[in-house]
């Protein structure tokens, strides 16, 4: 994971993204939080230093991001855009039940699919890990009782 504003100025710029306050402001909160916000939540976090940050431009903040493979999309499992800001390769593990993201470490990539059709090009390999957490087995175990 990257650290400080200089690292975010270059990886906005690697991107090919123009670099602006909102967007340090947002890469860098996204930087810092493994929790993968959404960005109501993100919106929340950084209004008090930010106050005419507004929630649609953290929207096209991460739409923007998406699109040029700084930040990836995350599934919505609570029906709100979702992004994943660390940096270093990583799987998930996404609870059925509460919807929260946990990072994990990936395993050795296996071999490419022979079915991928030809005309798509793989850009990488994720793996989505469909789990029961701590406290949602905790919940489960104590209705059953």
């Amino acid at each position: 994971m990257t650290q400080g504003g200089s690292d975010s100025a270059a990886r906005l710029r690697g991107a090919g993204l123009k670099v602006t306050g909102p967007r340090l402001a947002i890469l860098a909160l996204l930087e810092q939080d493994p929790h993968h916000p959404s960005a109501e939540e993100l919106h929340r976090a950084l209004r008090g230093g930010h106050p005419s940050l507004s929630l649609s431009t953290v929207y096209m903040t991460l739409a923007a991001f998406v699109r040029s493979g700084l930040v990836r999309r995350m599934p919505e499992t609570d029906g709100r855009m979702r992004v994943d800001g660390f940096d270093q390769p990583h799987d998930h593990a996404i609870c059925r039940i509460c919807g929260n993201i946990f990072d994990i470490p990936p395993l050795p990539p296996p071999e490419l699919p022979s079915l991928l059709p030809s005309d798509l090009e793989l850009l990488c390999l994720r793996i989505e890990y469909d789990v029961l957490c701590t406290a949602c087995r905790r919940e489960a175990r104590s209705a059953e009782t």
